[in-house]
C-alpha cells in the first residue's frame, strides 16, 4: 500500500511541479512536455490495466518520471521559492521518498523481497536514463557534466549492491560532492527537493540491502562473472 501511494505522491508532486514552472515561465515548450509526460503516462496505464503488457508500462513510467524529475531538478528559479503550490510540490516529493524507503525497510523486515543477483534493475537503468536524457535541455558542457554525475551515481549503486569495502565511504562522499559542490560550481540553481526525492529513491533499496541482502561474495558478483572474458 505504501508503494503505491508513494507512486501517487510522486505523480501529483510532479504535475503540480511542471504546471507551477510553466504558471511562472510562462514558457509553452513547458506545457507541451507537462502534456507529453501525461500523455504517455496514460498509455502506461492503459498498457498495464487493459493489455497485461505490464513490463512495457512499468518501462515507460520509470523512464518518464526520470525524466520529469530531471527537469524539475533543473527548471528552478527563485520566484518559485515563495510560491505556495511549488511548496507543496516540494512536500509531495518528501512525502514519496518517505514513503519509498518506510515501505522498503518494511519489506525487508518481513523478509518479502527475493534478492536476485544484479548489478542495476530495468528500473533504475531507466530513472537514471531518463534523469540523463532531461540533462541535454541545458547547454553541452554542463548536460556532459549532468551526465557523467549520473553515471557516477550508477556505478555507485553497483557498488553497494557489491558491498565494497569502500561503498558506504563512496556514498558519503557523493552526497557532500553534489550537495554542495556540484551545482554550485555548474553555476545552476537546482531545486534541492526534486533532487533529494531522484536521489533518496534510486539509493535507498541498495543501501538498505547493504545490511539487508543475504547473497555472498560469489551471488553478487554473478552478473559479472557471467560476461563473456573480453567484458571481464
Amino acid at each position: 500500500c505504501l508503494g503505491y501511494l508513494s507512486s501517487i505522491n510522486l505523480l501529483v508532486g510532479v504535475c503540480v511541479g511542471m504546471y507551477v514552472r510553466w504558471e511562472v515561465a510562462g514558457e509553452q515548450m513547458i506545457l507541451v512536455i507537462f502534456l507529453l509526460g501525461l500523455f504517455v503516462l496514460g498509455i502506461a496505464s492503459i498498457l498495464h490495466y487493459y493489455f497485461a503488457m505490464e513490463k512495457a508500462s512499468l518501462s515507460l513510467f520509470h523512464l518518464w518520471f526520470g525524466f520529469l524529475l530531471g527537469l524539475l531538478c533543473f527548471l528552478n528559479s527563485p520566484a518559485l521559492g515563495s510560491n505556495v503550490k511549488e511548496l507543496v510540490a516540494n512536500y509531495l516529493l518528501v512525502a514519496s521518498v518517505v514513503m519509498k524507503a518506510v515501505w522498503a525497510i518494511t519489506e525487508r523486515i518481513c523478509i518479502s523481497v527475493p534478492y536476485k543477483p544484479t548489478f542495476l534493475t530495468s528500473a533504475e537503468w531507466l530513472e537514471l536514463l531518463g534523469f540523463g536524457i532531461a540533462s541535454t535541455t541545458m547547454p553541452f558542457q554542463m548536460s556532459v557534466a549532468i551526465i557523467c554525475l549520473v553515471v557516477a551515481l550508477g556505478a555507485l549503486m553497483v557498488d553497494l549492491r557489491m558491498k565494497s569495502l569502500l561503498a558506504l565511504p563512496n556514498l558519503i562522499s557523493f552526497a557532500l560532492i553534489t550537495s554542495l559542490v556540484f551545482f554550485q560550481a555548474l553555476g545552476i540553481p537546482a531545486n534541492s527537493y526534486a533532487l533529494g526525492c531522484y536521489l533518496g529513491r534510486l539509493l535507498c533499496e541498495p543501501v538498505l540491502d547493504v545490511y539487508f541482502s543475504g547473497l555472498g561474495p560469489s551471488e553478487r558478483w554473478m552478473p559479472m562473472l557471467s560476461l563473456g572474458k573480453v567484458w571481464r
